[in-house]
């Protein structure tokens, strides 16, 4: 579980990152790119926070799936929201939601399948 919620932490930051870069990077008057930016990240910094303080692993596993589609949206949503000529905003998104996506399903599945997840918690095996 160490493992997840250490990954979890990560994408937190990225998610952090997402929210600062139209600022840092200098797309604020591209309305899409930073409402996107801005949303997704701090929802991922919700989810990846409640993902890192949570215990149970069925809840830790659930939010970190959640943020791995988000990487998936992420490398996607300059294309359909129309901002790929944005070139710092559509490789940001594209570097960002690719590592999302990594960490985060990786996160998921070091907690193992979902028929182990009682397995040390005074279930009978």
């Amino acid at each position: 579980m160490k493992t997840a919620k250490t990954l979890s932490w990560i994408v937190a930051l990225f998610g952090l990152w997402e929210v600062i870069a139209p600022f840092l990077l200098g797309y604020l008057a591209v309305g899409a790119a930073l409402w996107d930016a801005i949303i997704i990240g701090v929802v991922l910094i919700v989810l990846a926070g409640w993902a890192a303080l949570v215990n149970q692993e069925g809840t830790i596993k659930s939010l970190n799936w959640i943020n791995a589609v988000l990487g998936l949206w992420l490398i996607i949503a300059p294309f359909i929201l129309a901002y790929s000529g944005t070139a710092a905003a559509m490789w940001n998104d594209i570097i960002v939601g690719v590592v999302v996506a990594v960490l985060a399903a990786w996160a998921a599945l070091s907690l193992g399948s979902s028929q182990t997840m009682g397995h040390g918690q005074g279930h009978a095996a």
